[in-house]
């Protein structure tokens, strides 16, 4: 989110734009981002370990950002990134 915050901070910072186009590409912008799992996000338990992975793979969390689940889900999680 904070990446995020800083791209729409240049975004509206920009000089070469007018101000109504700066709009337009914020709420095009917006509209595109809330739909990225870094966002939002529905999770259920049954595909939990999917989604983990799909953050890791978005960049929105790293592997060690496991460290206080069980080894038994981070071994799991370690072989879907392998494949």
């Amino acid at each position: 989110m904070s990446r995020l915050n800083d791209e729409y901070i240049a975004l509206l910072s920009a000089d070469d734009k007018d101000p109504s186009e700066k709009f337009w590409e914020l709420e095009k912008r917006i509209k595109r981002d809330r739909r990225h799992p870094g966002v939002l996000i529905e999770m259920q338990k049954s595909s939990a370990m999917y989604d983990i992975v799909r953050l890791i793979r978005l960049d929105v969390i790293t592997y060690d950002d496991l460290s206080d689940f069980s080894d038994d889900l981070r071994q799991a999680i370690k072989m879907m990134l392998a494949r």
